[in-house]
């Protein structure tokens, strides 16, 4: 009968497949497993607020990932921006920083990792950077991983300018000495050139910086998302 679904089409079209539950889209409101954490983590930074403990780094933390939900991330780096997130408000809220003495080692190699490229998308979108599949020399690709592990290093040197600043205004002891802030450096770099080497590796599967809408992934197979062209 004209107009019916084939039974192949309607299990297909019903089927909850795996790129459907993490990708999305599932709702408007929530789209996929980022919204949820990012639920997560406001919800966390209120009953951690009512509960009278300082709540102002979270609060900010809670205002970047709103943002973030705004501008439409690509999904590896909006899940990229919440886990740094995580691992600076909530590594200082628990005291993370003092009982686990590697701890602001990881910090330093984590976040310069995942919020390089975020960086990067930031300055595609302002018409300053180029699109990654607008590379397509070899020595374009070369100056692109220079460019990023520079971004990556000044991540981590502003960082560091931050945690002087709060010293010397607000009787904070975040610089322990020179070494601590050379080791800090040391680790911000290896996490901004595997964030660098990251993004070219993308480059090369002629990758673009956007988000996909989850019905453009549905259905696919895991393998082929090697090989996707950009959009």
């Amino acid at each position: 009968m004209s107009g019916t679904l084939a039974p192949e089409a309607r299990t297909e079209a019903g089927r909850l497949t795996w790129q459907k539950l993490v990708l999305g889209d599932w709702t408007r409101l929530i789209r996929d497993p980022q919204d949820v954490y990012r639920a997560v983590f406001i919800v966390a930074t209120v009953i951690w607020g009512l509960s009278g403990r300082p709540v102002a780094f979270l609060a900010f933390g809670c205002v970047v990932l709103v943002l973030a939900r705004i501008v439409n991330l690509p999904r590896f780096y909006d899940f990229s921006l919440i886990v740094a997130w995580v691992l600076l408000a909530w590594g200082e809220m628990l005291g993370f920083y003092d009982s686990w003495t590697s701890y602001d080692n990881v910090v330093h190699f984590t976040v310069p990792l995942l919020v390089t490229g975020i960086v990067y998308l930031c300055l595609v979108r302002l018409h300053i950077l180029p699109q990654l599949n607008e590379l397509t020399q070899a020595h374009q690709k070369f100056g692109f991983f220079l460019t990023a592990l520079m971004l990556g290093m000044a991540i981590g040197a502003a960082w560091e300018i931050v945690e002087w600043t709060l010293d010397t205004t607000t009787g904070t002891n975040l610089v322990m000495s020179a070494t601590d802030t050379a080791t800090d450096l040391i680790w911000d770099t290896l996490g901004a050139s595997v964030s660098a080497l990251i993004l070219v590796l993308w480059s090369l599967g002629g990758h673009s910086l956007s988000r996909r809408p989850g019905a453009a992934l549905a259905n696919k197979r895991l393998g082929s998302f090697l090989t996707v062209r950009a959009d």
